[in-house]
C-alpha cells in the first residue's frame, strides 16, 4: 500500500499543517494559541454558548476545554455567568477585552481565508467547498 505524498489524504494532512502555521505565526504575538484563538471566535458568534457545545466545535474533551476556558478568563477575555433558571450550564460570553481581541483574531482567519481563495474562480470556491463537505460525512 503506497502512502506517498500524492495520497488525498497527505494532502490534505500538509494542507492542514501549512494552515495550522499561518494562524500560529501571528497568535504567537497576541498570546494565544490556535484553541484560544477558535475558542473566542466560536464565543463571539455564539454569545451564551455552553461548554458542551464549544466542546463539540473544538472536538475536544470537556475537561480540556475547562482548562482552556479558565485561561481565557484569568486573562479577562470571556466570563461565565450562571443563569437563573439552570445553574448547572454556564453560559459562556466575550468581555470587553475580549470582544477587542477578537476582531484582531478574527482579521488572521480573513487573511488565511484570502490566501486560500485569491488564485481561484468563484465556481472552484463551491466546487471545493462540496468536496470538503461531502468527505467529512464520510468520516
Amino acid at each position: 500500500m503506497n502512502v506517498g505524498e500524492d495520497r488525498l489524504s497527505e494532502q490534505i494532512y500538509h494542507f492542514n499543517n501549512l494552515q495550522k502555521d499561518f494562524i500560529l505565526k501571528r497568535l504567537t504575538s497576541m498570546n494565544l494559541n490556535e484553541q484560544q484563538a477558535r475558542t473566542l471566535n466560536y464565543i463571539a458568534n455564539n454569545p451564551g454558548t455552553i461548554q458542551k457545545d464549544l466542546a463539540n466545535y473544538l472536538g475536544k474533551q470537556t475537561a480540556t476545554v475547562t482548562n482552556i476556558l479558565k485561561g481565557l478568563e484569568a486573562k479577562a477575555y470571556i466570563s461565565r455567568e450562571i443563569p437563573s433558571n439552570n445553574e448547572r450550564q454556564k453560559r459562556l460570553y466575550l468581555t470587553a477585552e475580549g470582544k477587542n481581541l477578537v476582531d484582531l483574531v478574527q482579521q488572521i482567519f480573513f487573511d488565511l481565508e484570502a490566501v486560500l481563495t485569491s488564485s481561484i474562480s468563484e465556481s472552484d470556491k463551491k466546487n471545493v467547498r462540496d468536496i470538503l463537505k461531502y468527505i467529512g460525512t464520510k468520516l
